[in-house]
This record gives C-alpha cells, structure tokens and sequence, in this order.
C-alpha cells in the first residue's frame, strides 16, 4: 500500500510545481530517469499534480525534503523560445532569479539547464531544471532542495539527468 503524503512533502511538491507551465494537458509519454540510491519514487497517479509523470523524494534534514520530478506538456514551441518562456515566467514571482546554465548531456541527447531561486517558507530554495524537446512534447525533469543543501546534491541530480532517456 502507498503512503498518502501530506504537510511538508505535499507543499514542497506543490512548490516545485509552481515552477512548471500549465499552457497544454498531461500527454503520455515513454521515459526513464535514475534517481539517486534509495529516493522513494512516488508515481500513484492520485498523488500527483497533474503534468507530473512522477517524483522522487530524498531524505532532508529538515522538514523540507529534496525532490526530483519529470513533467510533461505539449509544446509547438522551439527549445530556445521554450526556455525564454519559462525564464520570463520565473522572473515574473516574487524575488525569484532564473538563470540559464547551458547544457547537459543525458541519454535522450542534449538537455538545457536552468537554475531558479525562490523563497519559500522553508527559506531560499533552489531548482534545477534540464529541459528538452522531443515530437513537440517538452520534458522537464526538476530538483528540488534548499539552497543550503543544493552543493551537496547538485552532483546527485547531475548523474541523475545525465539518465534521462526516452524510449
């Protein structure tokens, strides 16, 4: 039986989504993503925010716990206006900061990073999120952490994107 996760887990997913477009609905899509060694995956279709195909959740140390989560949504889009998109999106919140960071190779091909900073009731949080596109559906895999704890993690959620495949 699944856990139903609630309070600080649910906020901090709800968090992270606020960073994704809600522009087009969910479409089905083949991919995989290694998370890091014993994240708990959550993909019970009930607990997720709609677009999100899954989340994986890692042990914090405090009540906000690091994330990973793969979106989808149908895009006519480029990868480039994609990503201006969604840099101005971010920048329009509330003391937040966007930045591109280049790119990643992952499996699918090669991903664009951005990087977000964000406050949160937890305090400065920061996402990471490597984005592409493929037959006109946008992938963007997120990590989630504190800005405190993100140096620790940043290699974690590398390896973990280089892992992004499509099949």
């Amino acid at each position: 039986m699944r856990k139903k996760y609630q309070g600080s887990r649910f906020r901090l997913w709800a968090l992270s989504l606020l960073f994704l477009f809600l522009l087009y609905p969910v479409i089905a899509s083949a991919f995989s993503l290694t998370p890091p060694k014993g994240w708990e995956r959550i993909d019970d279709p009930e607990q997720l925010p709609q677009k999100v195909s899954l989340i994986y959740i890692g042990a914090g140390k405090g009540q906000f716990t690091p994330s990973l989560n793969v979106a989808t949504e149908k895009t006519s889009l480029p990868l480039q206006e994609y990503i201006s998109l969604a840099k101005s999106y971010h920048e329009s919140q509330p003391d937040t900061r966007c930045t591109s960071l280049g790119k990643i190779q992952a499996k699918c091909g090669q991903m664009e990073l951005i990087q977000i900073d964000s406050p949160s009731q937890w305090g400065r949080v920061r996402f990471l999120q490597a984005i592409c596109i493929h037959e006109e559906i946008a992938y963007v895999v997120t990590a989630t952490s504190l800005q405190e704890e993100f140096a620790s993690l940043v290699p974690l959620f590398h390896k973990s994107f280089q892992t992004f495949s499509l099949e």
